[in-house]
């Protein structure tokens, strides 16, 4: 009799074990398994709602700790060519050097583009008289003439005296946080070149064993993919917006630091540079000097500005190097900075890289498993 009872428990266990693998906790209810694993969810909502509140404080400095990861990439090949020589302050040279450069463009440009505003906004009858000038000299129809004047009327009336009337402390708080944004980018420049190696194998210590390998090579192509992209469009853009400077000050153009800089946030999206800034250029040149001079303007800029980075140096870094297709790269860097701002046009090409990478990394390996299969068959 014992030993029956035996068995019937041994065949109520087996079937108890079938039905939890199966349907999960069966004799069990829902508070029940709550209060069993009481501390393992704690642990897991603290941890949750703890990550929630650290990207939330973080949040007003995105702009800079993404600019600073993308300041890092591009400045990455400038301090591997100084280790061998001056490891001690290869961190140091590389960062100056990226980031002098891009702030001495973008400030300056910014600089000379508020005075602009600012003129604009103590003479707004004088501009307005001026460019109904402008419209006449190059024999813009009537009807187009008055809806340009209604236009410009109605801005100058609504836009500008609003930006005059913003509270010193709106200001206060916009370039506070914007110079706020830039110290941040510097220094997450900075110690991502100099501990980024021992940050990224601490993040590979608590990967389980049997995914790191899969790991190491998701972050490895990865890594390629997002250098590829930002030292492309990183060196195209600093590269023209240096070439510009010289090109528009050989042809006379006004406030030749903002539209250098204007040169710099276009070039940093794929094609968009010739089409964006100068062909407006050469059609500002054709109202005001001529013809001819607009036409030869148009030529030497699409020489030393547009055809170098778009047709030798991008193609080969991003192309070749990253194997995107440049529609993508085009759409994402759009899309991102309209959805996000600044740190939405840097942070979307990070997020295609992702997926890019992910799916690289899994077709390769469902290939070297097929392959693997046919080999032992």
């Amino acid at each position: 009799m014992q030993i029956s009872c035996t068995r019937r428990q041994r065949q109520e266990n087996n079937l108890y074990i079938i039905s939890f693998v199966i349907f999960g906790v069966v004799s069990e209810d829902g508070v029940s398994v709550i209060i069993r694993y009481k501390l393992e969810i704690t642990i897991t909502a603290a941890i949750i709602i703890l990550s929630a509140l650290f990207f939330f404080v973080l949040s007003p400095l995105l702009d800079g700790i993404v600019l600073g990861i993308v300041f890092a990439y591009v400045a990455r090949p400038i301090k591997t060519f100084f280790d061998g020589r001056l490891k001690r302050i290869s961190t140091w040279i590389a960062t100056l050097l990226i980031v002098l450069p891009i702030f001495m463009i973008l400030g300056l440009g910014l600089i000379e583009l508020g005075n602009k505003i600012v003129w604009a906004i103590r003479h707004k009858d004088e501009l307005i008289a001026k460019l109904n000038v402008l419209s006449l000299d190059i024999g813009v129809p009537d009807f187009i003439q008055d809806q340009i004047h209604s236009a410009l009327v109605n801005f100058t009336g609504s836009v500008l005296p609003f930006l005059s009337e913003m509270p010193v402390f709106e200001y206060t708080k916009i370039f506070g946080l914007m110079s706020v944004n830039i110290v941040i980018s510097v220094v997450v420049c900075f110690y991502l070149l100099r501990d980024g190696k021992e940050l990224v194998n601490r993040a590979l210590a608590i990967i389980p064993a049997k995914r790191l390998n899969i790991t190491i090579k998701f972050l490895s192509e990865l890594d390629r993919i997002l250098t590829a992209v930002y030292i492309g469009n990183a060196y195209t853009a600093i590269i023209v917006a240096i070439i510009s400077l010289f090109v528009f000050i050989l042809f006379d153009f006004p406030s030749v630091l903002a539209l250098s800089a204007l040169i710099f946030l276009a070039a940093l999206i794929p094609l968009f540079t010739g089409w964006m800034v100068l062909a407006p250029l050469a059609l500002y040149k054709y109202f005001t000097t001529g013809a001819t001079e607009a036409i030869i303007f148009f030529i030497i800029a699409s020489i030393t500005i547009y055809a170098p980075p778009e047709l030798l140096i991008r193609p080969y870094i991003i192309g070749t190097k990253s194997g995107i297709h440049p529609l993508l790269i085009i759409l994402t860097f759009i899309g991102g900075g309209l959805v996000g701002g600044i740190s939405g046009f840097f942070l979307a090409p990070m997020l295609l890289g992702m997926l890019i990478a992910a799916y690289r990394v899994y077709t390769t390996e469902k290939k070297h498993e097929k392959r693997e299969k046919n080999l032992s068959n």
